[in-house]
């Protein structure tokens, strides 16, 4: 037990660093943060009923938070409606995996499903399966602990795209039952790559990725010396940082609660400096500062932290220890209502809606040999997307601004707006409909306040933001935080060179397997293909359940 006085000149030296960097901001003194985390669980399930989905936002971390407040169990239709989704997803993974594809290794990983498709995606499906009592390593005669129990070589780990974050989780989610797997190779690698300052890094995102990287090694903290002093050193360089967002923090909170009630008072510090990004009027909690808007990954992750601190408070085992549900042995999967057909999602803009069949067997004589051929078909069959002839489509031919505006719009089905908004438009253009459409609903913008640049050629950054605005709109959360665009990103070697703008919306398309990361590099500049374009906007509608 560590002495009061050593705790008080610790804040002294380190807190007080603080107060000049948010001056601007007052710190909340009367906001309970009770009231907050209920209100931020509350705000979660409204944001995100009735169609939870696999996913790292309204997902997974939605449905942890939730149970680990001990709001929801298995047998809750808001908890039954991701086991549906999960369950779906999981039997597209056997199908793909009968076909003869080997999701632990590329390419072929590129062709399942985005939202299970890489080691994090069932390390985070285990968590919160764990949470609900339900064993991820017999989930309906599938073990989703396989493909991340065993340690991944560190010469090998570049064909695979993986980072410190697969072993981080990779650990976390053995340890929640805890299930079969390499635990002391994990905690080996993270003791190895820890840098000098106590550091572990992702690019330039050392904050987040540090305190998640420490979170593992909490549970071994009281019993293993090299651990202790690897998480000390941890503490000591992330009591020396300023916070400049939830996220970062809420990390500092889940990690400071696992180490123990030893740790509350400090936890409770961080508490309070969480909730200075509260919003009471809708319960969510807003990023990066607390003026901007209300975000849902924030929020997420600061109920959970929340909860986190909730449980260390009532004697509770921490958020990521669920042997308290599995007490007895676990908890039965609930009946899944699998033969409901489901058509978009829930949260899809009411224009938003599926494109029918008109001309089925549709194909051309120049894709026999493309790796798109699949989805030339399934868009043409539909009349999304027309062939340079009417025998030849031309896979490996590049795209103008205003065809990729026609095939955009025709793909959600979206109604003709009429609008001049660009003065190199005309309104006698085949292209003028599909442009002002485009435009209208914010999948397109300008190269200027008054040029579209139609005849321009489309870029695979560009094709990338285009595609994540348009998946916002067919209901799908295209919103990441800082940690999981560098994480997914820093797996490119050339993903520096890509604009930072187009960041958010290249981690999205990799991340839900819109664009496929089996290959080395990003190009982000380089022409698209319209082969590859075909396969973007068909897995985007695949994944919106709009096929």
């Amino acid at each position: 037990m560590r002495k009061i006085s050593a705790f008080l000149l610790t804040f002294i030296l380190f807190f007080g660093v603080f107060t000049p960097v948010y001056s601007s901001y007052a710190m909340p003194t009367q906001t309970n943060w009770e009231h907050a985390m209920n209100a931020s669980l509350d705000f979660i399930r409204e944001a995100v009923v009735p169609n939870p989905v696999v996913g790292s936002v309204g997902g997974e971390w939605a449905v942890l938070a939730l149970a680990r407040a001990e709001r929801v169990t298995a047998d809750d239709p808001w908890i039954r409606a991701w086991l549906t989704d999960l369950e779906r997803m999981l039997a597209e993974v056997d199908r793909i995996t009968a076909q003869g594809h080997n999701i632990q290794h590329p390419p072929s990983a590129g062709t399942f499903p985005g939202g299970m498709r890489r080691w994090t995606d069932f390390q985070r499906v285990t968590l919160a399966l764990s949470s609900l009592g339900l064993d991820a390593s017999n989930f309906n005669g599938r073990d989703l602990t396989a493909i991340y129990n065993t340690f991944v070589p560190v010469n090998d780990r570049h064909a695979l795209n993986m980072t410190i974050n697969v072993d981080t989780f990779a650990l976390i989610a053995l340890d929640t039952v805890p299930h079969i797997g390499d635990r002391e190779q994990f905690i080996n690698h993270l003791l190895e790559t820890q840098h000098s300052s106590g550091t572990w890094s992702l690019g330039t995102f050392d904050l987040d990725v540090t305190a998640m990287a420490a979170q593992p090694l909490a549970r071994y903290y009281h019993s293993d010396p090299a651990v202790k002093l690897a998480v000390d050193n941890v503490l000591n360089w992330l009591r020396a940082q300023t916070f400049p967002d939830p996220e970062s923090t809420a990390q500092m909170i889940v990690l400071l609660t696992a180490l123990g009630k030893d740790f509350a008072e400090e936890a409770t510090y961080y508490v309070n400096w969480l909730l200075r990004w509260f919003d009471s009027a809708s319960g969510g909690f807003r990023r990066p500062t607390p003026n901007d808007p209300v975000n849902h990954m924030a929020t997420e992750q600061a109920a959970y932290a929340l909860v986190a601190y909730w449980r260390m408070r009532n004697g509770m085992t921490s958020l990521y220890d669920m042997s308290d549900m599995f007490d007895g042995g676990g908890r039965t999967l609930p009946t899944l209502g699998l033969d409901v057909g489901l058509i978009g999602l829930i949260g899809r803009h009411s224009d938003v809606r599926p494109v029918p069949i008109t001309q089925a067997s549709r194909t051309f004589a120049d894709i026999g040999q493309s790796p798109n051929r699949q989805a030339i078909e399934a868009l043409a069959s539909r009349g999304i997307v027309n062939g340079r002839s009417e025998t030849n489509f031309s896979p490996n031919e590049t795209m103008t601004r205003a065809e990729f505006a026609t095939i955009i719009t025709r793909s959600l089905n979206l109604p003709d707006i009429q609008t001049a908004a660009f003065a190199d438009v005309p309104s006698n253009t085949w292209y003028f409909r599909a442009v002002g459409t485009a435009f209208f609903y914010e999948i397109v913008a300008g190269t200027s306040d008054t040029a579209f640049n139609p005849h321009g050629i489309i870029t695979r950054q560009e094709a990338a933001v285009m595609v994540s605005r348009a998946a916002g709109l067919a209901g799908i959360n295209n919103e990441l935080g800082n940690v999981e665009i560098i994480n997914i990103l820093s797996m490119f070697g050339d993903y520096r060179t890509a604009a930072q703008w187009a960041w958010e919306a290249l981690a999205f398309c990799y991340r839900e397997g819109i664009l496929g990361d089996y290959e080395f590099y990003i190009l982000p500049t380089e022409p698209i293909t319209r082969g590859e374009i075909a396969e973007m906007v068909y897995r985007l509608l695949d994944r919106a359940n709009l096929l």
